[in-house]
């Protein structure tokens, strides 16, 4: 196994176990079987592309491709927020919660299109840096969710969580840039 992949195994095993998750519960989640996992971790197997996309992708993780020049700044940015993903008391107990309390309204109540929009915007949400007003957002919505323990959650609260969380992502996915002139006259244009 090359000393690249060796050290991405590691990375993945090492998220596997943090999140206390079975070689045999991967593979139920992945569709590879739990020998062939244990043959990746144990590095008598070098994976396929696809076969680690679908652990990596089992454990909530995304391979993402990213221009070199930029990598610094990536890695910046993921480190200043280690702090934020891994604290549960912080920014991602929100996320926590979040999940929680969206199994728990699908047990007692089921499943809902709306439902299921709520639990794959918290996914999103909780990949990005957010600002305190937007935790506060999300914090409010968490707390609507979970005051209704007992009595079924009325379908126009599920939608307007799912709205309000929608508008979030959009805004967070889909900046809105400052218009700029079509025409601009720089010292740097020669060409005329």
């Amino acid at each position: 196994m090359s000393y690249l992949s060796e050290e991405l195994i590691r990375t993945v095993q090492s998220k596997r176990t943090q999140e206390r998750i079975s070689q045999r519960a991967l593979a139920d989640r992945s569709g590879l079987t739990q020998a062939h996992i244990s043959q990746i971790e144990t590095g008598r197997l070098e994976p396929g592309l696809s076969s680690f996309i679908q652990m990596v992708r089992a454990l909530d993780l995304e391979v993402v491709l990213v221009p070199k020049k930029l990598l610094p700044a990536v890695e910046g940015v993921l480190r200043s927020n280690a702090n934020d993903f891994s604290n549960k008391e912080g920014p991602s107990g929100i996320f926590v919660r979040a999940e929680r309390i969206v199994s728990k309204l699908r047990n007692r109540h089921g499943s809902s299109a709306s439902l299921d929009r709520i639990a794959e915007y918290f996914r999103f949400l909780k990949q990005v840096h957010l600002s305190k007003t937007d935790l506060s957002l999300l914090n409010d919505i968490v707390d609507t969710l979970r005051g209704y323990r007992s009595e079924p959650i009325p379908n126009s609260v599920l939608e307007n969580s799912a709205g309000v969380l929608q508008d979030l992502r959009n805004r967070i996915a889909h900046p809105v840039e400052a218009p700029r002139s079509a025409y601009a006259l720089d010292d740097e244009d020669d060409d005329a």
